[in-house]
Order: structure tokens, then sequence, then C-alpha cells
């Protein structure tokens, strides 16, 4: 192809410019990128009206997963509860992945294995997610040494521990809480906290608790995050595990980024009311 002469001399000056920005615009530093999310909640319960609040405020965090920590419904085996639960959460099914604990108002009901398609059993089963491996557990069924959720734990523990993940294990009955429930009713500091402290579990969420809390007991911390929706618990006790108690509706967000793993914990007005970080 030919250029005009009349424009010849305009044309090669400009075509030069715009090489130039263009090599200057591929040079630029790049703005860094808002790292993947994870949100873990619980307690919904029969709070719809705050329950829409806290999904509300989820669904402004852009989660990639979402992990709740059972008790989603008041009575797992009455269906319109479901209807309502699933009402509230499709703004987040439409943009996440969703994967529920068992709580014990799920009453063991075949609504909530309809509800949902899980791994494993879909009583407990794992998740691998970016830099962390999610360990599910159904603390309303036998967890004693010697079961079969035991010898799986362990197993997918043991599988685990040495790919450089963080671990995380979700579950609703918490280990350590100073909330009104029975410190410790299961006895799960006599089974599986053993199993976390030998194969190096960074985190366990739980909630039962309607309150957040933040314990930390040989290197291992313990959160309760019952804040999704349900009615909401006072301090009822003092422990020397404990370090954070905030009577509030909240989720909890999780990301990894410069091989730190950052729990950053928000009301329903986004306000942070905890954070705290992880290290490998």
């Amino acid at each position: 192809m030919s250029i005009s002469p009349r424009f010849g001399k305009a044309v090669f000056p400009l075509i030069l410019v715009l090489i130039l920005v263009q090599s200057a615009c591929l040079n630029q530093p790049q703005p860094a990128s808002q790292p993947k999310s994870v949100v873990i909640y619980g307690d919904s319960r029969t709070g719809h009206y705050t329950h829409q609040r806290v999904v509300s405020a989820i669904v402004q965090s852009d989660p990639d997963v979402v992990f709740h920590t059972g008790d989603l419904v008041e009575d797992g085996l009455v269906a319109e509860q479901w209807d309502t639960f699933n009402d509230i959460v499709s703004p987040l099914l439409e943009t996440a992945e969703f994967y529920p604990a068992l709580g014990n108002h799920e009453r063991n009901s075949h609504l909530f294995f309809d509800n949902f398609v899980l791994p494993n059993n879909e009583r407990w089963y794992s998740v691998q997610w970016d830099d962390i491996h999610f360990i599910l557990l159904d603390s309303n069924s036998d967890i004693s040494k010697g079961s079969e959720q035991y010898a799986w734990l362990e197993s997918e523990l043991k599988r685990i521990s040495n790919t450089g993940k963080f671990i995380v294990v979700i579950l609703h009955h918490p280990p350590f809480s100073t909330g009104p429930h029975t410190e410790d009713g299961i006895k799960l500091r006599d089974s599986i906290v053993p199993l976390f402290e030998k194969y190096g579990v960074d985190i366990v969420f739980s909630g039962h608790d309607h309150a957040y809390e933040r314990s930390l007991h040989n290197g291992v911390y313990y959160i309760v995050t019952g804040g999704g929706g349900a009615p909401l618990y006072s301090q009822t006790r003092t422990s020397p595990y404990s370090l954070v108690f905030v009577k509030a509706h909240h989720f909890c967000r999780l990301y990894v980024a410069d091989n730190k793993l950052t729990v950053n914990v928000l009301d329903i007005n986004l306000k942070t009311i905890d954070k705290f970080t992880v290290a490998h």
C-alpha cells in the first residue's frame, strides 16, 4: 500500500508516536490483582432478615467459595425452611461454590442431602481450593477414636500434612468456646484435637455458639463463627485460650497472599471486628 504524498510526512511521525506509547504501556507494572477469597459463616437458622443482610455483605466481598458451619435452618425436617434458605443464599450460589457442614438443627434430615451435592459421603469430606485444604466433619456423628470418621480424618490429614498447603477444618461443634453451650460437650479435645496438633492443622472453624470467638491452643486457632442470623449469644465464662469474643452477626473472609493465610472478620456493615494471619 502506498501513502499519499499529501499525508506522508504527517503519518510516519504519528505511527512512531503510537508505537512508542504502546511500548511504554506494555512495560508499565500492572496493578496487583485482588487475591481470591473464601467466606466461612454459620448458624443462619431462624433470623431470615438478618441472614439476608449477612448474605448481602458476603456478596459484596465477592468470594469464590463459601462454607457454612452448620445449623442452616431451624428444623431440617421442614421443607419450607429449606425453600427459604435457598431463596436467601441464591445470590451466593450464582457466583460461588457452596459447601456446608451438618449442624444439629439439620436433624440428620434427608432434605439436607437432597439439597446439596457434596464430595465423599456428604457427611465428612474435603475440598482443595487454591493453597488451602478444607476438611469438613460431621460432629453429630461418631468421631471418637476407632470410629469410621476418625479413621478417615487421620488418613486425610496424613495425606495432606506435607503438601505445604494451609489446612482448615470446619465442623459444627466447637472444641473451644466460652458461649452458653456446655464446654466441649462432645469431648472433641479427647478425640480429634490431638490429631489437629499432630498433623499441623492451622485453623478450626465451628459454629453452635451464636457469636464470634478466636481461641488459640497449642498453636492451632479455633474460631467460632455462629453469627449468620440466629439470635446472638453472650460470653458466659472465661478461658485461658480465648483471645477475642464479639457478640455480632458476621462472616469470616479468608485469602492467601505471600505464603500467609489472612482471616478478616466482618460484621453486616462490613466493619472489621477481628483480623489475624497464619504464616507458613
